[in-house]
């Protein structure tokens, strides 16, 4: 049984895909594909983007640490914007990639893909809003099915953490391939 949400109200800058990224990632392990998290120092007063992070894999005890001096960082693609590891709620969709950050990132998506109205936020819309970025697609009522069900599967394997990826796990992405795919990189 699906329920639908008859409303969904933007909660514009709240949501970002920035201040998503302040609760722990979920990434694919570069060691044994299976889930770990990358989480931010929150003892620092650095801004969100820059503090630093460290990725935990708790299945085979992996431990990376980055840190924003002289790196950089990507927003926008399918990968964790700190370590270039991809994440672990990705996911096809007619043809497209569905992805997620975290539960909160994929709570939002499902929220707005169930609603039956769709309401900019309270100053009418922002150009910070990740729901006004998201692809045509998604918005599409015609998808709407498929989307969810695709939350659905994502919200699964959330719930099913110690299972390894299904797709091989790669090296981290080269530049040219991020911005191939439309990314952006923030110095």
């Amino acid at each position: 049984m699906r329920v639908r949400a008859p409303r969904f109200r933007d909660p514009t800058s709240d949501y970002s895909l920035y201040n998503l990224a302040l609760h722990p990632i979920d990434a694919v392990c570069p060691r044994c594909a299976a889930h770990a998290l990358v989480i931010a120092d929150p003892a620092t007063d650095l801004l969100p983007t820059s503090r630093p992070r460290r990725l935990v894999c708790r299945p085979c005890g992996h431990t990376a640490t980055w840190s924003s001096p002289g790196r950089s960082s990507w927003w926008g693609a399918a990968v964790d914007p700190f370590f270039q590891q991809p994440l672990w709620l990705t996911t096809t969709v007619r043809g497209h990639r569905l992805w997620a950050y975290n539960r909160e990132h994929l709570t939002l998506l499902g929220e707005y893909v169930a609603a039956d109205l769709r309401e900019r936020g309270p100053y009418g819309g922002c150009s910070m809003s990740m729901i006004e970025k998201l692809p045509a697609w998604i918005k599409s009522a015609g998808n709407r099915a498929d989307v969810l069900a695709a939350v659905a599967r994502l919200r699964a394997r959330l719930d099913d953490p110690g299972r390894a990826a299904t797709r091989r796990v790669r090296h981290p992405a080269r530049q040219t391939d991020l911005r191939r795919r439309g990314a952006h990189e923030l110095r």
